[in-house]
């Protein structure tokens, strides 16, 4: 039985949605490490913006009010309307709800729909009667899809992007190291390794005369300063995320990161697996879209590690079966959880259909020239 303590605590919130953008249904449990996955277009993103829009309006511990949170949702979808969410079911938009439920003593709920008449809420107490701190605690962090285009082109007006893009671009515009993080502390260390075990250099921001920090990349061994218009993909890529984890990011926080394996060779999406789970054993809730089987296979792997409780009792990075939730998401089909399995690890059904067709493919190929070059050679005999 695995004796290690759970240095997590849990988030305790399951969020529900019906005919949520291109989402038919789905309900999710909120984990200290959530994953989304599925193909393109299946709501992935949708739900992640939506965790991060009701974190802003639950964590502040203040009164939660319908119009606060109708607000927030249209800033961070950067709609007009919140009836723009709703499916379309045919030519007909259907019946959006998002149901947000902290299951904690008191088993408190908010229910928000949206029709032909408008958006309404319905809760089964007062709104005042909400207590957030149970649910959400601490700041909240968004890596976009688009984040090194975003960084590299920090000059461009924030107005030009979607609510979390503009909060993104506007820490990086007015980004210092928090001093608090500089001394050791654990999330600051993790930026250290993803700096020496995966980028191999380090990452800086210079003054400029406009302001705006001027990051730049220094290679191990190297005086040299490269700007980040001038990297590799992948340090344009993982450079916000060490930026992120200096200038603030702490235990408590919710930290969102889309598609963290973009541009990073196979070896490297394990890497961040690694980093995924120190940083939840920091404290930090992390919430992910990917398409990597690479990425999933280390999440697996940490979970196997945690579940040996005598041989990774000092390791740096591990996680427990309960501390993981991985989500399906599917075209024309609800959201549904991808159980952890000590055989297969994280493994979507799709993956292995996705695979078999191409073995498959393969094996008809070779058959194909095997047969184009018997045949050439009784016409040349």
């Amino acid at each position: 039985m695995n004796t290690i303590k759970n240095t997590h605590r849990h988030p305790n919130v399951e969020i529900a949605v019906c005919n949520f953008g291109p989402i038919l249904q789905g309900t999710i449990d909120l984990r200290p490490l959530t994953v989304f996955v599925g193909p393109s277009n299946t709501g992935k993103t949708y739900l992640a913006t939506l965790v991060y829009a009701l974190h802003e309006v639950f964590a502040g511990g203040k009164e939660v009010l319908p119009a606060t949170l109708e607000a927030e949702l249209k800033n961070c979808f950067n709609l007009k309307s919140l009836s723009a969410l709703r499916r379309l079911n045919g030519k007909q938009p259907a019946t959006m709800t998002i149901s947000l439920k902290f299951r904690n003593a008191a088993e408190q709920s908010f229910h928000l729909q949206a029709a032909e008449s408008g958006v309404t809420f319905v809760s089964a107490q007062p709104a005042s009667h909400y207590s957030p701190a149970k649910g959400y605690a601490g700041d909240r962090y968004y890596l976009p899809a688009i984040r090194s285009g975003i960084l590299v082109s920090a000059l461009v007006q924030a107005d030009a992007f979607s609510a979390r893009q503009a909060e993104f671009l506007q820490r990086m515009r007015c980004y210092k190291m928090d001093k608090k993080s500089s001394n050791g502390e654990p999330v600051h260390l993790i930026a250290d390794a993803l700096e020496s075990d995966v980028l191999g250099g380090e990452i800086l921001a210079r003054p400029s005369p406009n302001g705006i920090p001027d990051f730049r990349y220094r290679p191990d061994g190297m005086h040299e300063e490269i700007h980040l218009s001038q990297v590799s993909s992948m340090v344009s890529e993982l450079a916000p995320l060490v930026l992120f984890l200096r200038s603030g990011i702490s235990p408590g926080d919710l930290l969102v990161i889309e598609e963290p394996e973009a541009h990073l060779h196979p070896e490297t999406q394990a890497q961040m697996a690694v980093i995924l789970a120190r940083l939840v054993r920091t404290g930090v809730t992390v919430i992910v879209t990917t398409h990597s089987d690479w990425l999933l296979e280390e999440i697996g792997n940490q979970i196997l590690a945690g579940m040996l409780a005598d041989e990774t009792g000092g390791a740096a990075s591990w996680l427990l079966p309960q501390e993981v939730g991985a989500w399906r998401f599917q075209k024309a089909g609800p959201v549904s959880e991808i159980p952890f399995n000590s055989q297969l690890g994280i493994y979507p059904e799709d993956y292995a259909d996705v695979a078999d067709t191409q073995y498959n493919r393969s094996v008809n190929l070779q058959r194909m020239l095997e047969n184009q070059k018997g045949g050439s050679g009784r016409e040349s005999a």
